[in-house]
């Protein structure tokens, strides 16, 4: 276990299923970082590596940086998965070849290989693509047979790969086909979950199949299917009109959040007469947050007021309330606006949270990525100068790195995510 414990960090395996080559690397996310602490083990780890090749399983230990393993080779009608139920701890990258077998397994029968490494092959591919280990069009590929995959893993870890990507472009020309691109993947499984639980009045069975029609529910409505937004609206009026709040636990925050963002001020006051009256912490936070969802940027701004106001929200809350204003894209350019407008008074309000800060700088540059948006990140530190930023001052260094590394990552993948998008789309009807 030394080389796990005494040495930062863990590998990348790559096999080469050619020439049964595999060599192993210490994984780094950004590939321009370089590493400076020493390691007595030169980054080299004792790695357990399973494997199965088509359904036969074998076991084998990688000891140094570079070996050559008969069994890695395969014919051609076969592929390679390593690491199998994900037991080691390492990412894994293949020969294009392998690469292609494996994404045409998954699109021909996903089954074949087991649920936690459909998740792994997606997660795998989006972090080797932001570490330019492969090309993002690879990452990409390994979401096209989404659409028949109802298990909560794959899609978990599909979705969390792709925020970034709808970060980067949800205020460019590339978000229209990934809006088509995603109806298009969701739209199945919002029809799967829709018969199973009998128009979601019943939920499903097993933990993972509840976790998975949150996120196929909250999708759905996040990027407009009607059936979803429809439903979302009819409970909420539902519980406008009675009182009574019938929408299960688990579909409350998806159903809000649609409820809002596609109504109007009624709906919003509503919904925050229930916020100031819950008395329950966690049905609050849902209310709270959900609040935030609105189109209209005269109520979004009013919201943005309230959360300095602790007679409308409590001062621990200001922050959180803040950032999800942030996360709505029509919100993020006013709650950028706003901390820049009254920063002195969140530094006053709330200095003494480093958590705070580190979370309201974190949020509110999250879309950084073009060269107005740095330049507006650096004024902004030098117009605070004197004030000064406390226990913001490092949060701030790593917003402006990250915005530059943003649009590096943009620049060199736009046109690309573009054109895959549009490629990747069925039909119009979407």
């Amino acid at each position: 276990m030394d080389t796990w414990v005494l040495q930062m960090g863990f590998p990348v395996v790559t096999i080469d299923t050619t020439t049964g080559l595999v060599t192993q690397k210490h994984f780094l996310l950004d590939s321009d970082s370089t590493i400076t602490r020493p390691s007595e083990f030169s980054y080299t780890w004792i790695v357990p590596m399973s494997y199965s090749k088509n359904a036969s399983l074998g076991n084998y230990w990688l000891q140094t940086s570079t070996a050559t393993v008969n069994e890695f080779q395969i014919h051609t009608n076969e592929w390679l998965l390593a690491n199998i139920n994900v037991t080691g701890y390492y990412r894994v990258n293949y020969d294009d070849g392998n690469w292609n077998k494996l994404i045409a397994q998954l699109e021909a029968d996903h089954t074949n290989i087991p649920v936690i490494n459909r998740a792994q092959i997606i997660d795998d591919a989006f972090n080797l693509a932001r570490a330019k280990v492969v090309n993002t069009r690879r990452a990409l590929d390994t979401t096209r047979y989404l659409w028949k995959d109802a298990e909560y893993m794959p899609w978990q870890a599909a979705l969390s790969s792709l925020n970034f990507f709808k970060q980067m472009f949800d205020r460019s020309e590339v978000y229209g086909p990934m809006g088509k691109y995603m109806k298009q993947q969701v739209r199945p499984l919002f029809e799967y979950f829709k018969n199973m639980t009998g128009n979601f009045t019943t939920r499903p069975e097993s933990l993972t199949d509840q976790y998975s029609e949150i996120n196929v529910v909250s999708t759905a409505c996040s990027y407009g299917i009607p059936e979803c937004v429809e439903f979302a609206s009819n409970l909420f009026n539902k519980w406008m009109a009675t009182n009574n709040n019938s929408i299960h636990p688990n579909l409350r925050s998806a159903v809000y959040c649609t409820a809002v963002a596609h109504g109007g001020e009624a709906e919003w006051n509503f919904l925050w007469e229930k916020f100031v009256e819950s008395d329950i912490a966690q049905e609050s936070d849902k209310r709270r947050a959900a609040l935030a969802c609105s189109r209209e940027t005269w109520i979004l701004n009013r919201l943005l007021e309230y959360s300095l106001n602790t007679s409308k929200i409590r001062r621990q809350d200001a922050v959180s309330t803040i950032n999800s204003v942030c996360s709505n894209v029509i919100g993020q350019s006013l709650g950028w606006d706003f901390v820049r407008a009254k920063w002195k008074t969140i530094v006053n309000e709330l200095g003494g949270s480093t958590f705070s800060f580190r979370n309201i700088l974190h949020q509110v540059t999250l879309r950084f990525s073009t060269d107005f948006d740095l330049q507006q990140l650096e004024q902004f530190k030098f117009d605070n100068q004197e004030s000064g930023f406390g226990t913001a001052a490092q949060s701030l260094e790593q917003a402006i790195e990250k915005t530059k590394a943003n649009i590096r990552w943009v620049n060199e993948n736009k046109e690309m995510v573009l054109n895959w998008f549009k490629d990747a789309i069925k039909s119009e009807n979407i």
